[in-house]
C-alpha cells in the first residue's frame, strides 16, 4: 500500500465527494463528515485493489454511491436538530433565514427536474465533475451529456431564474 498514492488520491476526492455525500442527506454537515470518513476508510481498506486504468472519480463515486444506499436503508426517518439549527440562537437570524430561503428556492427549483436531470445538475455545477468524468461514471458520451446538462439547467433557471455575476 503506497500511503502517499492514497494521500494523494484523498486531496484529489474528498472536496468532491463531500459535496455529493452533502446535498443528499439534507445539508446536513455532522452525518456528512461521518459518512465521508467512512467512505474513505473503506477506499484505504480496498484501495490495493484499486485500478489505475479506472477514473479515480468513478471508482470513489461507486464507493460513495454504494455507501449511501447502505445509510439510507438503515435509516429510520426523523428530524434533527441540524436541520432547523439555523433558527436557534447564535447568528443574524435575517441573513441566516434569507440564506435558508435561497437554499430553499434552489432545491425546491431541483424538485421540479427528473431525476436524471437532477442527477446531471448536481454532478457537473454542486459535485465539480467534469463531463469527462460523468461520461466515464454514467456511462454516456460527453457530448450527449453536455446537451442533456445544457438543457436541464435551461430548464432550471425557468423554475429558479439565476443571479448574473
Amino acid at each position: 500500500m503506497d500511503k502517499r498514492a492514497f494521500e494523494q488520491f484523498y486531496k484529489v476526492n474528498v472536496d468532491r465527494i463531500y459535496r455529493y455525500v452533502f446535498f443528499r442527506v439534507g445539508r446536513n454537515q455532522t452525518v456528512t463528515e461521518d459518512l465521508v470518513s467512512e467512505i474513505f476508510m473503506k477506499a484505504l481498506k480496498h484501495f490495493h485493489k484499486y485500478d489505475p486504468k479506472i477514473s479515480e472519480s468513478a471508482w470513489i463515486y461507486r464507493i460513495s454511491h454504494n455507501h449511501l444506499a447502505n445509510y439510507f436503508r438503515d435509516q429510520k426517518k426523523h428530524v434533527d436538530l441540524e436541520d432547523v439549527s439555523f433558527t436557534l440562537v447564535g447568528e443574524d437570524g435575517r441573513a441566516s433565514f434569507e440564506r435558508h430561503e435561497e437554499d430553499l428556492k434552489l432545491y425546491t427549483a431541483l424538485d421540479e427536474l427528473s431525476l436524471d436531470e437532477r442527477r446531471l445538475v448536481t454532478m457537473k455545477y454542486l459535485e465539480g465533475y467534469s463531463y469527462k468524468e460523468m461520461a466515464h461514471i454514467l456511462e454516456k458520451t460527453t457530448d450527449g451529456l453536455k446537451v442533456a446538462t445544457h438543457r436541464a439547467m435551461k430548464k432550471l433557471k425557468l423554475c429558479f431564474p439565476l443571479k448574473d455575476n
